[in-house]
């Protein structure tokens, strides 16, 4: 019970006794107070033990019926006090209803039997007042808490967004981690197997060259100039892996930016490759990136080393709550059934990573479509 509220019931029990007292209207005194007394026991015991508020406040109502009844003067006006009660001890609206027309009864019961018909009627229009008020005083306070328990969840709902965003951060740290070293062990592999072996190649000719010097040197000279060839290929190739392993330092430069593997492709392999771009354009997350990138380089591969293609054709589809990346090539159209192999497996193992699905089209021409969900707006500059 509010601390308003009970004062208002200690003021409703102590008013009406101190002005029917100095009425003179009391025949004994002391067994009136005796009386007051009890029934502010009765509403102490009710505030101290709410267990057995609720069972407690009938016998409050008929013991202020009582006094009113016997007393005079004021004294029903000890039942509104009840009234007061009743709406925070009972919590179903039948119950509520039930001691309001109990309460209303007893109240005529005892006007009639004290004062006239125009305080009858002041006393019920104030008695259907006073429970309409509390009525509506007990709802908006029902749906203050009920507003300030959807505050509360919206609050743990808003902490619990928050450390999902600080765990996407981390993830998306370790996915360029994983990145960056896959990047390093692609390029260490490619030094090995490429200018490694092209090296053990130039040093067995150099040799045979230095053997042939003096009996053949036209046949010596040959391999030199073959030497000398084989070798600017091999610092043309070690320029592009250094360049891959160093990206320019413009801040807004992305390592697995798509603008840089079709041009880097299109020199490398010969193709024709065209990029579209559809929608409204966002800045991405790094991890989103990374599988658009390698996804788009396996198609890529992928429509040269198996479908002998020159023209790919990109688009990169901005749609409401996904983003679509679609690489069709005009290269030869595996048959039925469709083998996937590592390179889409590699590919939809990327995708499931970031919860989106992998589509494989052979007709009119082989297209190969990555999507992953976004958010609706996503995170612009």
């Amino acid at each position: 019970m509010s601390l308003l509220l009970s004062w208002l019931r200690h003021l409703l029990l102590f008013v009406p006794a101190l002005g029917t007292l100095l009425a003179g209207e009391v025949e004994s005194q002391g067994w009136f107070v005796l009386n007051v007394l009890i029934g502010l026991l009765l509403i102490r015991i009710g505030e101290i033990r709410q267990s057995i508020g609720g069972w407690l406040l009938p016998v409050e109502l008929v013991w202020f019926g009582y006094l009113g009844f016997h007393e005079g003067g004021l004294m029903y006006l000890l039942l509104y006090s009840s009234l007061a009660a009743a709406f925070s001890r009972y919590s179903k609206n039948g119950a509520i209803a039930m001691f309001v027309l109990a309460g209303g009864v007893m109240l005529n019961v005892v006007i009639q039997n004290n004062q006239g018909p125009a305080v009858l009627w002041s006393a019920n229009i104030l008695w259907c007042a006073m429970a309409a008020v509390l009525y509506m005083t007990l709802h908006a306070t029902a749906r203050h808490h009920h507003v300030e328990s959807l505050y509360d969840e919206l609050a743990h709902s808003h902490e619990q967004l928050e450390q999902a965003r600080r765990r996407l951060q981390d993830y998306t740290g370790q996915i360029e981690q994983f990145a960056q070293a896959e990047e390093r062990n692609r390029i260490a592999k490619d030094i090995h197997d490429d200018l490694g072996h092209r090296l053990i190649r130039q040093k067995m000719m150099l040799e045979a060259a230095l053997q042939l010097l003096d009996t053949q040197p036209e046949r010596a000279h040959a391999m030199l100039r073959q030497i000398r060839d084989q070798m600017e290929d091999g610092m043309e190739r070690m320029r592009q892996t250094v360049r891959r392993l160093s990206p320019s330092d413009d801040s807004h430069s992305r390592r697995y930016a798509l603008d840089r593997l079709i041009a880097t492709s299109g020199l490398e392999l010969g193709l024709d490759v065209t990029f579209t771009v559809e929608g409204i354009p966002q800045l991405l997350y790094p991890s989103i990136e990374y599988v658009l990138f390698r996804n788009a380089q396996e198609a890529i591969t992928n429509a040269v080393r198996h479908g002998g293609a020159k023209q790919v054709n990109i688009i990169l589809d901005y749609r409401p709550y996904e983003l679509a990346l679609t690489v069709t090539n005009d290269g030869a159209v595996p048959g039925e059934p469709l083998h996937h192999g590592l390179g889409l497996r590699g590919m939809e193992e990327r995708i499931a990573m970031l919860g989106g699905r992998l589509e494989v089209q052979t007709s009119p021409a082989f297209t190969i479509t990555t999507i992953l969900p976004i958010k609706k707006r996503g995170i612009h500059h």
